[in-house]
């Protein structure tokens, strides 16, 4: 039987990369341009943090699995870190996306994330605890594709936040105000 632990592996070396590469960007955007804003500096922490609480829960059941030699456990303590850790930093993050002056501009690309979210804790949770048919390695690599996910779309909206587009030469129409 397979238990899917090779995953972690792939999985924490892709995120430490995509962290390492979305924190590069955020660096040279900073050196070479302006100052980021308030909100460019909080998406910048929420895809940075992300990504390495992410690097961090896999090496954390692949640390279980290698010393215990029960990848069963190893997904089972995985699925809590992950669910705890994914609840808290999100409540931490909304928290300090509240406190921000001037308020930060609203996103469905965020509201998504949001949502997304909170489904996956309710998927993951409800597996460890209630008659959800679904596995526990496979709502654990949900969660945790939601976190990479999530990371990949508040980065999307960082290098979207300074990035302009002149619509003349690139034939796109001007967006007009309903």
């Amino acid at each position: 039987m397979n238990s899917g632990i090779e995953f972690l592996e792939i999985y924490a070396e892709i995120c430490l990369g995509m962290t390492a590469f979305f924190a590069i960007v955020a660096t040279l955007r900073q050196t070479l341009g302006e100052s980021l804003t308030p909100y460019q500096y909080l998406i910048t922490r929420f895809f940075l943090e992300v990504g390495l609480l992410s690097t961090m829960m896999a090496l954390a059941g692949l640390w279980v699995s290698a010393t215990q030699q029960d990848d069963a456990l190893a997904w089972k303590i995985l699925a809590w870190i992950a669910l705890i850790t994914s609840m808290t930093f999100q409540i931490h993050y909304l928290r300090r996306r509240a406190k921000l002056q001037p308020p930060p501009p609203s996103s469905k690309t965020a509201l998504a994330v949001t949502i997304v979210g909170v489904i996956m804790w309710f998927n993951l949770g409800s597996v460890l605890i209630g008659p959800n048919p679904m596995s526990i390695p496979t709502a654990a690599g949900a969660l945790l594709m939601t976190n990479l996910a999530s990371s990949v779309a508040v980065f999307l909206i960082f290098v979207g936040s300074f990035m302009e587009v002149d619509t003349e030469k690139v034939g796109v129409p001007e967006a007009t105000e309903r």
